[in-house]
């Protein structure tokens, strides 16, 4: 294989095959900065070696969320939704040119926006969840666990990695128990996954059932938000926080306050579940990695969980990249990116560059230092970070234990996109 034969962002090989990683070790190799022209999207650099991918995250001036492109995509799922989304904004009487939310805005109107919500997320706030966290994780193990002597398989995906991540972001939005399967309903539907027709009404269309899911979300935060707001939005939920709160330019907008509200929702339950489900998946496929693993939780090594889970989002790497917008011609090897064209960062690629990781492609939940990219770099570094690795943490405590009476069974599917690339499917026996 040739450079310039190398195909990254064929969404039915993401499906297919999973994450492309002989072309990513190529790239890396042979072509660190790589002017990336193919049929059906728009050309852009593509970056894959780890020190790179740090660097063009930490220069949030020179490569900037703003450009118009944050995420990789074919031209044509571009085009549909920026025009859908343009043509929703103006039926609700919102303005068309406010960007779906603040992930797409930068410095200083990504902080304004971005510090809102920063204390609910950090280490003591995620000290305090603690306990519901393990809970929850022991009582969705133990589901899964008797599913499968009930009926003979689970699946580790929809049985089991969902439901944690779910209910804990549900928990902070301050979302009743009885929406948690209808907002998971929502949030599948925004990866454009052909088996999702079971949601179709008779006589509906794929595309119909998509665009009316989505209306349907964005009409259940509203209403989230005309709750809280009559009910004085004195609590301790995000929705009441930020109904609370106030940026430079005042208090949030209705179509802000919905931007804000999905995109919390569906990050904080979309690639934490594909970290769980990675992570449970790579245990089961080195028996040696979980066997050590157990073997740490017995003897109550309190490093186990962290080390572990850090390798385990190093392995997953559940979102494949962003994209950004160079503002000012910069060189980097060699390379000249000139002021408006894109560049996009495969953080998986870094995670695996031998240059920052001895042997990448071994699985070791000891492997310590772990400077992975799974969260990101820089000023858009992701804000549930905290939450993630707590969920994560409490979810393999009970987890692993359970894994030694388990194994694989079937073939694994997954969800062909470009952003984040969801394990669809990965059912488990009893062994």
């Amino acid at each position: 294989m040739q450079v310039d034969d190398v195909v990254i962002h064929d969404t039915d090989r993401y499906a297919a095959q999973g994450y492309p990683w002989a072309e990513w070790d190529l790239l890396r190799e042979e072509a660190p900065v790589y002017w990336y022209v193919r049929d059906n999207i728009v050309p852009f650099w593509a970056i894959t070696r780890h020190e790179d991918v740090k660097w063009v995250s930490g220069q949030n001036k020179t490569f900037i969320n703003g450009g118009g492109r944050l995420r990789l995509a074919d031209a044509d799922r571009d085009l549909r939704f920026w025009s859908k989304y343009r043509r929703r904004a103006i039926e609700l009487g919102w303005e068309p040119d406010e960007p779906p939310d603040f992930i797409f805005k930068d410095r200083p109107d990504h902080w304004d926006m971005r510090r809102l919500v920063v204390p609910e997320f950090t280490p003591k706030a995620m000290r305090s969840r603690s306990e519901s966290l393990q809970h929850h994780a022991q009582r969705f193990a133990e589901e899964f666990v008797n599913r499968i002597a009930t009926e003979g398989s689970a699946d580790i995906v929809e049985d089991l990695a969902v439901k944690l991540p779910l209910a804990a972001i549900c928990e902070m939005v301050g979302v009743s128990a009885d929406d948690w399967s209808q907002v998971h309903a929502w949030t599948s539907v925004l990866f454009d996954d052909p088996d999702l027709d079971r949601y179709c009404l008779p006589g509906e269309a794929h595309v119909d059932m998509r665009a009316r899911m989505i209306r349907e979300f964005d009409d259940w935060i509203s209403e989230l938000i005309d709750k809280r707001r009559r009910d004085g939005a004195t609590g301790r939920d995000l929705v009441s926080i930020l109904l609370r709160s106030e940026t430079a330019s005042g208090p949030l907008t209705p179509q802000q306050l919905v931007g804000y509200l999905r995109l919390m929702i569906a990050a904080g339950n979309e690639t934490t579940r594909n970290a769980a489900s990675g992570g449970t998946i790579a245990l089961l496929e080195h028996r040696d990695e979980l066997d050590v693993l157990n073997e740490r939780i017995s003897a109550d090594d309190v490093d186990a969980l962290e080390t572990a889970v850090e390798e385990i989002l190093r392995w997953t790497s559940p979102v494949i990249q962003f994209a950004r917008t160079c503002s000012k011609d910069t060189e980097l090897r060699g390379q000249t990116i000139k002021a408006g064209e894109h560049v996009g960062v495969w953080y998986p690629s870094a995670n695996r560059d031998e240059r920052r990781f001895p042997e990448p492609y071994r699985f070791d939940v000891r492997r310590t230092p772990n400077d992975h990219l799974a969260f990101g770099h820089g000023a858009h570094f992701c804000l549930g970070v905290h939450l993630a690795r707590w969920e994560l943490r409490a979810f393999f405590k009970v987890v692993a234990p359970m894994l030694d009476g388990l194994r694989l069974d079937g073939a694994q599917s997954r969800i062909g996109h470009l952003h984040v690339g969801p394990i669809k499917h990965q059912m488990a026996v009893a062994r």
